[in-house]
């Protein structure tokens, strides 16, 4: 596709598009006043973030992406959401609103993740090096994920596990009270 002179490939244009999507459903997240449909669409946004990296030729991290994050951290949210008595009642007041000041914070914060990113050490050696021959090879993540950090995950899963039962003991009482 040609588009005023510039060439434009199905993998840029999906990039536009998946980049829009993650973009403005973030902005949802934070702009939207009811709190239930902004856990959806910071579900849409982790999702744009396992399209990106699709795009970035990371299928593993995609995958995780989606079962970790979409799959368990959106579906806990919205599950503490409907378990929360009257939150969907509660009209949040917004704060002081300076949009000068909301603007120089994001750009100053924009400014340091540039730096930061350009004067990294990773992104100098990988273009140094050229790309990588063991792209598709996930044995060195999941034994560094896995290996020293096996039972802390599992720990951590028993825990949210006991969390989740707790919290729906505690909503069915205060639900059997009430009535």
């Amino acid at each position: 596709m040609n588009i005023n002179g510039f060439e434009i490939t199905g993998y840029q244009l999906a990039f536009v598009i998946v980049s829009a999507v993650t973009l403005i459903s973030a902005a949802l997240v934070v702009l939207l006043p009811n709190i239930l449909r902004a856990a959806l669409f910071l579900g849409l946004t982790l999702v744009g973030v396992a399209g990106l990296y699709v795009l970035l030729n990371a299928p593993f991290l995609a995958a995780a992406q989606v079962m970790v994050y979409v799959g368990g951290i959106t579906t806990m949210l919205i599950l503490a959401i409907f378990l929360s008595k009257d939150v969907m009642k509660v009209k949040f007041a917004r704060a002081t609103y300076n949009p000068v000041l909301a603007a120089l914070a994001s750009a100053v914060m924009g400014l340091f993740l540039i730096v930061a990113v350009v004067a990294s050490e990773w992104i100098n050696r990988s273009a140094a090096s050229g790309p990588s021959e063991t792209v598709g090879d996930i044995q060195p993540i999941g034994l560094s994920l896995l290996q020293p950090y096996a039972f802390p995950f599992i720990l951590a899963s028993i825990i949210l596990t006991a969390v989740i039962v707790v919290v729906a003991v505690i909503a069915k009482e205060d639900s059997s009270d009430g009535s």
